[in-house]
């Protein structure tokens, strides 16, 4: 992942977008500390290489409609919009630089102690804040639909997240 990510790092965008809200506990202090999250729903798209024509040996971008809802981790870049949304909601998710992915993206910091709160361990672990493992888990996530247009470079995509249709109907 770059230092900073570009505008021409798009790969994923959406007519709309929602917002996933919810409460966790911050591994270093074991405070609660309130949780952002990206998800795009069904229709958006995501950005493929084609291979090109047969004997052209150029590869071309594709933009590729998805069928599943999807959420998206290590995000990298955002438009300026979308960005100021977020921050109004939540000021601590936020861009930082990470020893992990040797990089920096958006990502969620604690209220109490202000420790960067890692995508793996929220997006990627049973049990994160954004990979429930039972139906009363999922119902602490709010989803929030925004019927904006977002772009984004996200280098973690998790398409149909358990759980995420009855999130989404509450």
């Amino acid at each position: 992942m770059s230092e900073a990510p570009l505008h021409n790092e798009i790969n994923v965008r959406s007519g709309s977008y929602l917002i996933a809200l919810t409460v966790g506990t911050c591994w270093y202090c074991g405070a609660a500390t309130s949780l952002l999250a990206l998800a795009l729903p069904p229709g958006h798209e995501t950005l493929a290489m084609d291979a090109g024509s047969e004997g052209e040996g150029l590869a071309q971008e594709v933009w590729d409609a998805a069928l599943c809802s999807a959420l998206l981790f290590y995000v990298g870049y955002l438009p300026d919009a979308v960005q100021r949304r977020l921050q109004e909601l939540a000021p601590l998710y936020r861009i930082a630089r990470s020893a992990a992915t040797q990089g920096s993206y958006w990502a969620n910091h604690c209220e109490r102690c202000g420790s960067l709160l890692d995508d793996h361990n929220l997006f990627c672990e049973p049990e994160g804040a954004f990979l429930p493992t039972s139906h009363a888990r999922a119902a602490a996530i709010q989803l929030l639909g925004i019927d904006e247009p977002l772009e984004a470079a996200a280098a973690g995509y998790a398409c149909d997240p358990e759980f995420f249709e009855s999130v989404r109907g509450t």
